[in-house]
């Protein structure tokens, strides 16, 4: 079974780094841990999905793009978001948030939490431990979230992979591409539109062909990372120019 890895908010893009599925929890108390029915699901459905779970009191309190990160994450999957970043499982592919969920019983499930309450009551009063009760109730409440959640993300999941093998004709850059376009420029997702303006004129000037006029292999060199520079702003800027079109 995948364990879920602790990521600090230091480490949150390194974590989501690559094109594969991860999930991640963000949690609101150290005993608000990851679902063990939804991790040995997700293991299931995807063999090399990564999870982790991160602190939501650390991401307040550092702050930084992680928290607008995650925050923008959740606006673009169309996510409860007015409050800002909210506890919960969030699936991505790459550093695309496609889903999020809270992980917690809805009201289907009341009855048949319901009938594990009285289980746990029946079963109280033969040993005479009344802590049966809340076992009950918290296995059952583990077990019908955690296979909630699995069937919705395992759902989104397939739909988004449908949706990129019908528009992989398009114009759209592939999410490790887009992860090696930040990387060139050296900003994270979560930097604006200004940001990656700026970053992309700096690198340009810092590898500028003309510094190196005198210098054939140097001019060469220098020629080939400026033509990856200016790939890199122009993948960020498609991808954006997508998602755009998209929300309107």
């Amino acid at each position: 079974m995948t364990e879920p890895i602790p990521v600090d908010a230091a480490g949150l893009f390194d974590f989501l780094g690559g094109a594969g599925l991860k999930v991640l929890l963000i949690s609101l108390h150290r005993v608000h841990t990851f679902n063990r029915v939804l991790s040995r699901q997700l293991a299931v459905d995807h063999e090399t999905i990564a999870l982790g779970t991160i602190d939501l009191y650390e991401l307040v309190a550092t702050g930084g793009p992680g928290l607008r990160f995650l925050h923008q994450g959740l606006r673009d999957c169309g996510a409860p978001a007015s409050f800002g970043v909210l506890p919960g499982y969030c699936l991505f592919r790459g550093t695309e948030m496609l889903a999020w969920d809270a992980g917690l019983p809805v009201f289907a499930d009341v009855e048949a939490m319901a009938r594990s309450a009285l289980l746990g009551a029946i079963w109280s009063g033969v040993t005479r431990d009344i802590t049966s009760v809340g076992q009950a109730l918290h296995a059952a409440a583990e077990q019908l979230a955690g296979e909630r959640v699995a069937a919705r993300f395992r759902s989104v999941a397939a739909e988004r992979e449908t949706n990129r093998r019908a528009s992989a004709t398009t114009d759209a850059p592939p999410v490790d591409e887009l992860f090696w376009a930040y990387q060139v420029l050296g900003v994270l997702p979560a930097a604006s539109d200004r940001e990656v303006h700026d970053a992309w004129q700096r690198r340009r000037k810092e590898h500028h062909p003309d510094l190196a006029a005198g210098d054939a292999a140097e001019f060469d060199r220098r020629s080939r990372i400026s033509a990856d520079i200016n790939r890199a702003r122009d993948i960020i800027v498609a991808h954006r120019s997508g998602q755009t079109r998209r929300a309107s």
